[in-house]
């Protein structure tokens, strides 16, 4: 084998694996989905009033309980793991912080962490919360 040959194979090579990925590619892989459940702090049972609704659509993530305190949709990042999709995404509000939120899809079912933190001159807020639901009809 010569030279020019190893070369065009391990191009090839690179060409195959990088398509692979993007086959694989993070975003959109939930969109059209939304899921509906109860929210509750983190240690607490879930809170009976506290609706909930996740949206996933055009590669962005939004909770719609959060729009009132001016959290905007984010982008997420979503990958396989087996039977199950796991996902990332950070939503932020200009006047009340930001919302790390990292959850796992498996089937109809949604399970979800998500920590929601401000940053003050005098003190600084720092709670974590869960959501469990199912997908919306």
């Amino acid at each position: 084998m010569n030279c020019q040959t190893i070369v065009l194979l391990l191009a090839s090579a690179l060409f195959v694996g990088s398509s692979s990925a993007a086959e694989d590619a993070p975003s959109g892989l939930l969109d059209g989905q939304a899921f509906t459940g109860l929210n509750g702090e983190k240690g607490r049972e879930l809170d009976p009033d506290e609706h909930e609704e996740i949206v996933f659509s055009n590669g962005r993530f939004v909770s719609t309980t959060c729009y009132q305190y001016n959290f905007a949709d984010a982008p997420y990042t979503a990958h396989r793991v087996g039977d199950s999709i796991h996902f990332e995404a950070v939503t932020e509000s200009p006047t009340h912080g930001q919302i790390i939120w990292q959850g796992v899809i498996t089937g109809d079912r949604a399970q979800m962490t998500f920590v929601w933190t401000k940053e003050r001159w005098y003190w600084d807020i720092h709670r974590e919360y869960w959501f469990e639901g199912r997908l919306k009809q």
